[in-house]
């Protein structure tokens, strides 16, 4: 069956002007504002002009993109002087992703983006402004593909068997709560101050010393307090908003994730896609016994929403694991994979080069400070301890490898303060790179490096200072043939 060639909905002139005012709108912005004072008029024209040219582009744009939907492929057809069409087969497509604002909401409208199994970056179709039911259509036309192409048996299992799960309240309070991602805030305002640092005149540093003097450093640091537990509390309610009625659902070998308040995202993804599921541990998250769950994929989407790790399962007790493991992924093996001891000189190691490095950073710390305030060196030689001996020790303790069956191999390792445990398949590895220096032969110690994809980019695991053994293990399980 052959759909009618169809258009987007009017609401995409909007979404098509957002997009070129957001990239237009820097470079324009600066050179506005250094010919503003020589040619007001001019300047004034000149921004006139070019919002006309914009909407009228966008008006065009709108006319001349259309899109069909095929037995075997969806056509997009676009352009004015150089026309565009793109083919899609059904069955290359891997990924489907549905954002809806809330505005959108009452005209049943979202955006779709369509990725294959290509490498381009970015989805090869974004379709801005399309009717609700037009995912579900094009999965019907989807499926029908893959029955025809599928046995029989595998089409029956796969109606019968689908799952799903959704996270409750409490639960994404629970993730909110034990979220770090305030930091990120933080370290944004720090990289604005950064750039207008320079324009801050030397006067409005007096007067803010002055005011500081005047309060006492015990309100400036109460009030600086504040500041952090302002963004902590945005931070919550943010990814409140970000995963609310988080619902995972699989079937025909597609996980499909829905959650949002403001902005409803629907991702769908194919299982091929998946390279590497990953159990994620935040060091407060670990002490509370909760854990979050992620996919690495093969994506070609570099926009900032579209994650390079796709959140399955915000937060799960760690006891529901294992059960969460055997429903939606059961060739994993997670009974299989417990945590070996920590060998002493893993410890050693670890522990000695972040020990030289803190020594070289007290060193040059004490270079400039010790002149100062003898109080300030002892409060960065105490911090300079703290971060990096305390990631060098987690980094040591957390450090674990095993290969669980003929399929797959269990990777542990530590980033900053996260335990990280990936599952990664053998056939999703591109290379095992064992390394070992000769100084770490004699001791029967070694590093492994594990390379897959990852977005559209190479992703690198890696423990280091492992007995040798458990190094070789896994090298030749990579050496043998899959049955």
């Amino acid at each position: 069956m052959i759909s009618k060639p169809r258009k987007l909905s009017p609401a995409a002139i909007l979404f098509f002007f957002y997009k070129d005012i957001k990239d237009l709108f820097i470079p324009v912005a600066i050179f506005a504002l250094a010919v503003f004072q020589h040619a007001k008029f001019w300047t004034i024209i000149g921004l006139i002009a070019l919002l006309v040219l914009v909407i009228t582009g966008d008006v065009i744009a709108y006319f001349m993109f259309s899109y069909q939907l095929f037995d075997n492929e969806i056509v997009v057809k676009k352009g004015l002087f150089v026309k565009k069409v793109n083919h899609i087969p059904y069955d290359r497509i891997q990924n489907v992703t549905a954002n809806q604002w809330f505005f959108l909401k009452p005209f049943k409208l979202e955006e779709l983006e369509i990725e294959t199994a290509g490498h381009s970056e970015g989805p090869e179709v974004s379709l801005v402004a399309v009717s609700v039911d037009f995912k579900n259509e094009l999965n019907q036309y989807r499926q029908k593909v893959q029955h025809q192409e599928a046995p029989a048996s595998d089409v029956k299992d796969s109606k019968s068997n689908i799952k799903s799960y959704s996270i409750t309240w409490r639960e994404l309070v629970r993730f909110s709560l034990t979220s770090p991602a305030f930091l990120s805030g933080l370290l944004v305002i720090l990289a604005i101050y950064g750039k207008v640092q320079h324009s801050i005149s030397q006067q409005m540093y007096d007067l803010a010393a002055q005011e500081f003097v005047h309060l006492g450093w015990i309100i400036v640091a109460v009030g600086m307090l504040l500041i952090v537990l302002v963004f902590y509390i945005v931070s919550v309610f943010v990814l409140i908003a970000k995963y609310y009625h988080f619902h995972l659902t699989f079937e025909n070998k597609q996980f499909e994730m829905q959650y949002g308040f403001f902005k409803t995202k629907k991702t769908s993804i194919s299982q091929s896609r998946i390279q590497a599921v990953v159990v994620k541990q935040t060091l407060l998250r670990r002490m509370l016994h909760i854990a979050t769950v992620k996919l690495v994929i093969i994506s070609n989407s570099k926009k900032e929403e579209t994650e390079k790790d796709i959140i399955v399962m915000p937060v799960i007790a760690t006891n529901k694991l294992e059960a969460f493991f055997h429903e939606f992924f059961p060739d994993i093996p997670m009974q299989s994979w417990q945590s070996t001891a920590t060998n002493a000189r893993t410890y050693y190691y670890d522990l000695r080069n972040a020990l030289i490095f803190s020594l070289i950073t007290d060193v040059l710390a004490g270079l400039f400070l010790l002149k100062i305030s003898l109080l300030w060196l002892t409060i960065v030689v105490i911090l300079s301890a703290a971060i990096w001996l305390i990631p060098a020790y987690l980094n040591a303790r957390r450090a674990d490898l095993a290969a669980i069956s003929d399929k797959y191999v269990c990777l542990q390792n530590n980033q900053i303060t996260s335990k990280n445990t990936y599952f990664v398949p053998k056939s999703s590895i591109q290379l095992l790179d064992r390394r070992q220096s000769i100084w770490l032969g004699k001791k029967g110690f070694a590093h492994l490096r594990l390379s897959c994809r990852s977005g559209i980019e190479e992703r690198i695991l890696q423990v280091k200072y492992l007995p040798q053994s458990r190094v070789d293990n896994v090298v030749s399980w990579y050496k043998k043939s899959s049955e």
